[in-house]
């Protein structure tokens, strides 16, 4: 099968509303926004998998037309290879996002908040279906994205060798 034939927008999909009706089969799954792929995943059941899928209420809470397409695949051997080939070809929001977790290992942070600021958070993340600090993972994300963009942020090499100039030079006074 060569992924770059397949268009999710000629597949068979059901509205989100009614993925109860999804069929009870191995597949790859789009979900879509009108012509718009959001995210691509892979199931053994289909019909199992929209029961009880974790980003259901993320899904549920978008605007537009939100549908659930997919690609029967009998062979579930080739269920992850095909899935992977897909999202690097369509490459997703949701996708992008979960594999650069996968890509780069992650860190914590504690962070305190007044309460106006956590209030409002957790409002957005509910109205957003997801968790709280899923959604401030994300916003941070995207603010070092921008800073970095905006050049306010000093690349690593960059840093690297200003520290290494800046101790060759304290030496070379002693």
């Amino acid at each position: 099968m060569n992924v770059a034939e397949i268009n999710p927008l000629t597949l068979p999909s059901l509205p989100l509303s009614e993925r109860k009706q999804l069929p009870n089969c191995p597949a790859i799954y789009f979900v879509m926004q009108d012509e718009h792929i959001l995210y691509i995943g892979k199931t053994i059941n289909l019909t199992l998998r929209w029961a009880t899928h974790n980003r259901l209420k993320q899904f549920a809470k978008m605007a537009g037309n939100i549908r659930v397409a997919w690609l029967e695949c009998s062979d579930t051997t080739l269920l992850r290879k095909i899935e992977a080939a897909l999202i690097e070809q369509f490459e997703p929001e949701l996708n992008r996002r979960e594999r650069k977790k996968r890509d780069f290992p992650s860190k914590r942070v504690h962070v305190t908040l007044p309460d106006r600021v956590f209030d409002s958070l957790q409002r957005w993340a509910d109205d957003q279906g997801r968790p709280i600090a899923n959604l401030v993972a994300y916003l941070v994300e995207k603010a070092v994205e921008e800073a970095e963009t905006q050049g306010k942020i000093p690349d690593y090499e960059e840093r690297q060798q200003q520290k290494k100039s800046s101790t060759s030079g304290s030496e070379e006074e002693k």
